[in-house]
Order: C-alpha cells, then structure tokens, then sequence
C-alpha cells in the first residue's frame, strides 16, 4: 500500500495540472452538500450518483476549495482499493497471486491515473472487489457448515451500495445472473439459498431508494446512458450491426494494443498493460481459460467479458471511465502470469523470481515515466484539464485587498472550476459586456478581460494618469480546437511612477522606460512603457528586434500594451524573442 499512496498522493493537486470541469462540479455539489442540501442523485452536469459528492463535501469542508480537496478521496479510495485486491486474489488465487495483483493495482497507469482525479469512476473497483471478496467468504464458511448469514449480509450491503458509485455498475446484475446459472449449472448453489437470501435482500433494502428515485424520474437517471447509448441514430448512424462489430474489435485491443484517445482519461491511446506486463496478461488468460471450471477462473472470465459491455455499448470505445468495471480483475491476469513464471520448473529456481522482479519493476518505471515524467508535464494534458481557469481563479483569488477587481462574466458563467476556486472572501465584479464596466475605472484595479472581442470599449473606461499593465493569461485549447490561445488579458492600473521621457513620437506616445530580463535560456524580455495624454486613436505597432554580430537575433511585433486609448503609462509586454 505504500507504493500505491506514493503513485497517488504525491503531487496530487498539480498532476494532473488544472481541474476538469467535471471535478468542479462535484466540488460546486460538495457546497451544497455543506450548506444544507442532501439529494439522493445529483441533477447538474448530466445526473451523477452522490457518493463521491459526499466523500468531498468531507474534504472540502476540511481543505476549503482546493483541487487537493476534489482529488483527496480518489487517492485515499484508490490506495484502500490495493488492500481488498490483495485479499481478493489471495482468496481465489493464493497468496503469492494476491501480492501480485495488489502490486498491479498500485502500478498500473489506468488505476493510477483514476485515483488522482476527482471524478466518481474510481469508487466501482472498490465495491467490486469489496462485494465479490465478502462473498467468497460467505460462501466459503457456509459449505464449511460454519454461521455466514451475517457475511452475505455484509457483501449484499457492500453491492446495494455500489450502485450509488458509477453508472456502469448496471452491467453488474447481468454479470451475477450468468454467475448464478454457472454456478448453478457446476452443482455449486445447493445448500447455499438461505446465504444468498440474505444477500438479495440487503442490496435490495439498499438499492431502493435509488430504484424509486430512477422510477419517478427516469430521464435524469437514465438521460447520459441514452445519450451516448450505440442505439442512439445520431452514433450508430443507420449501421448498429457494423457500429457493434466495430465497437467490439476496438474495447478487445484495449488491453494490449489501443486504449482510450481521449487524453483526460489516459495518455492518448496507450493500451492498458505495458511492455512488460504484455507476456504475463497473455499468459494469465490462458491459464484462466484453460481452468474455466474452476470458479475464481470462471468469474474473472465473466467479470471481464460482461464489464467491457459499458464501453462496447457506447460511443468513444474504448472509452476507460465506462471500462472501469473491468477493473480489478483484468489485473489479476497477469498476476496469475507471473505467479506462473516465479514457479515455473523449466527455469533455474532463481531465474524465475528473478524474472518476475524485474517484470514488475519494470512496470512501475513505466508507469512514473509515461505518467509524471510525461503525460502530466505535457501542455495539452494542461488543456484538456482546463488549466487556464484554475490558472485565472488563482489569480483572482491572489488580488490583495483594497484593490478593485473586475472580470468577464463569461468566465464565471462557462467554467465551473472559476465558481469552485474562487475564494467567497474575494469580492469580484463580473461584467456581461464591456458597457456593463463602471463609466470611470481608476487605480488601482485589476480587469480580467475576454481577449476575443474589441478590447478598446474595456481600456476605454480607464480614468488617468495611470501606470497601465496588459499581460496575456494560460493558454488553453479546447478538445475540437487546433491551436492554444490566451485565455484571457489582464489589465492593471495603478499609480503612475515619475519617469523621464525617452523618446518623443510625434507629441503622441512617449517611451518612458524599457526593461530587459532573461525569462528562460536563449531568450531575451524587452518590456516597453509608452505615455499618452490623450490617446491614440489610429492603429500603432511596435517593433522590436535583437540584434546581434550576424544581424537579427529575434523579433517582436506588436500594438504597445494592445490599445492606448485614455491617457497614461501603458506597458508593453510582448512574446520573449
């Protein structure tokens, strides 16, 4: 477990950097929870069950708004996940597998990657495994003649309660119906009735209230999975058949060939089972099959079929939030793999541990270099977590006090993680349109500008003399869009200094002082501070260039400060050449 806590606490509220707008919401629905409201299922953001949204209401009401506190209960539920894998393996499979599987679960990116963002999906393996392990107890002391009512009682509680954690688990029913006629089929249900009474009986005192919440209203609960359903036109466009086949093909070479593409779920198509656990997964499916009639087999088989159903059914596959049900047991695989390899005959008795230390280790390096070295450092991984928002609500919380501070509406209005971040102590003005500005807007302030619209009407309602600053925000990039850009401008006004005048352009604009800094190897900051009286109403451009013994090293053009429209010190800031 010390592994896994390491993989999923260290830097967790900065990798991955930002906060997905799906994290804000459970954090947005986490204040509610603590200002009084308590639903069964959550309405926004496309209905979500609540137990995750309870989990950080604790959180949040320990560490405030924080990614750390939308985050913190996926890297405590994940690490607690390790030690039900490890019982689980070892009650179906013996000790040495079960410390293999455990070792999986905190290595493995998928898990990983799961249990360091704040999204529900992480909390399925848990009841899974919880569910299925209370189970093999249960039905373990009852053909032992010993008391296990009270354990179905438990591992039927632990399944009613899963189905407050994540959609897919509604695969769950089908995959213990073919468990049951198996089981059933083998000769292994009789004498077993009063134990699974108990056990429908507990998850069917748990699950109702959901249930009749989803009866009365049916398009909240129902509404996502009919959206992204195969079945829907609008995805299966008139070929359903094809559409199923093709769907099919893509979840089987999650494993081993290609993996999720859509980089908040996983780097960008990386299958599940890297280089070094390829040959053992391998190997541990065969020998799963090769002993079907054994039952830990036989569920692990069905676990894994029926759980890629979520995937398979829906668009995106293979899709690794909807496959999360896959998980633990696609784990145990390659545990049973290596358990095989450290006790294979045909090697030298040291060879084998040998080898499967090496696998494993292997696998971790893997996993910290494809993750923390690569995937959560890359700039568009950035993007897709909607780094600029938390970026922009860092800023306005830093604003110090006695200090005016005006923002875009649309900030607040389009990305959820600015209403999370934002501090309720720090008092922001937000602004539908730049008419909406006070008529005069003197230092200092701050104005957090939307940079895609005619910024003149913004600058417009500066009031001087006034030292003007203009700088570019994070970039961002949205999941269609094809280039980053600055998500917004921030203008400050404050005090002008007492500066010389050094040059003189036309009566019109004066450069009053220019500072040169190095912000990084091999490049060079020129910022410019220009003076107006009275404006400049026709468009102006600075240029800027480095000039070195063979010409010119680097260049900057550029409008000084963006628009010099009311009098005052404007600083330009361009690109570092």
């Amino acid at each position: 477990m010390f592994t896994a806590a390491v993989l999923r606490f260290w830097q967790l509220g900065d990798i991955p950097p930002g906060l997905y707008r799906d994290e804000a919401f459970n954090g947005l629905d986490a204040l509610n929870v603590l200002d009084g409201q308590h639903p069964l299922y959550f309405a926004a953001n496309n209905g979500r069950e609540p137990v995750y949204i309870y989990l950080t209401a604790v959180t949040v009401y320990f560490l405030e708004r924080s990614v750390l506190a939308v985050r913190l209960p996926a890297a405590i539920i994940g690490t607690l996940t390790t030690w039900f894998v490890y019982h689980l393996a070892k009650t179906w499979f013996g000790w040495r597998t079960g410390w293999l599987a455990a070792w999986l679960w905190a290595v493995t990116l998928w898990p990983v990657h799961l249990s360091r963002i704040g999204l529900r999906p992480i909390l399925l393996p848990f009841g899974l495994a919880l569910t299925f392990w209370l189970a093999t107890l249960a039905y373990r002391r009852q053909r032992a003649g010993g008391p296990a009512n009270w354990l179905w009682l438990l591992a039927g509680l632990a399944y009613g309660a899963s189905f407050y954690t994540y959609l897919a688990v509604r695969f769950t029913p089908l995959l213990f119906l073919l468990l049951a006629l198996y089981l059933g089929l083998t000769g292994r249900l009789k004498g077993l009735w009063p134990g699974l009474a108990c056990f429908i009986l507990a998850a069917a005192v748990v699950l109702t209230p959901l249930a009749t919440f989803a009866w009365q209203q049916p398009e909240l609960v129902l509404g996502r999975a009919g959206q992204v359903s195969i079945l829907n036109p609008a995805i299966h466009q008139g070929d359903l058949l094809g559409t199923l086949r093709q769907h099919s093909w893509a979840a089987l070479g999650l494993f081993l060939v290609q993996g999720d593409t859509i980089l908040r779920h996983n780097p960008a198509g990386r299958p599940v089972f890297d280089v070094f656990m390829a040959l053992p997964f391998v190997l541990g499916l065969v020998i799963a099959v090769r002993h079907w009639r054994h039952a830990p087999a036989a569920i692990l088989l069905l676990w894994s079929l029926i759980m890629l159903g979520p995937t398979v059914l829906a668009e995106d596959t293979p899709h690794f939030l909807r496959a999360v049900g896959l998980l633990p047991a696609i784990l145990f695989f390659p545990a049973l793999g290596l358990s095989q390899l450290w006790t294979w005959t045909k090697l030298p008795s040291r060879l084998g541990p040998a080898l499967v230390l090496f696998l494993v280790l292997g696998s971790l390096l893997v996993t910290v270099n494809d993750y923390f070295l690569g995937y959560g450092r890359q700039a568009r991984t950035a993007y897709w977590f909607e780094a600029a928002a938390r970026d922009l609500a860092g800023r306005l919380n830093a604003e110090p006090a006695g200090r005016a501070v005006l923002a875009d509406r649309r900030f607040w209005d389009g990305w959820p993680s600015v209403r999370f971040l934002l501090s309720p102590q720090q008092a922001v003005t937000f602004y539908r349109a730049p008419g909406e500005l006070p008529e005069q807007v003197g230092p200092p302030v701050s104005v957090y500008a939307w940079p895609y619209e005619r910024l003149d009407k913004v600058v417009a309602t500066f009031t001087g003399p006034a030292l003007v600053d203009s700088q570019d925000g994070s970039l961002a990039q949205g999941d269609l869009e094809t280039e980053a850009y600055p998500f917004f401008v921030r203008y400050t006004l404050d005090r002008p200094p007492e500066w010389a005048i050094l040059a003189n352009f036309g009566n019109a604009i004066q450069l009053r002082r220019a500072e040169i800094s190095y912000p990084a190897r091999q490049q060079i900051q020129v910022d410019l501070y220009w003076s107006t009286e009275t404006g400049v109403a026709q468009p102006v451009v600075v240029f800027i260039h480095v000039l070195g013994p063979v010409g010119i090293l680097g260049q900057s053009d550029g409008p000084p400060a963006l628009a010099m429209v009311a009098a005052g010190i404007y600083r330009s800031r361009p690109a570092p050449c």
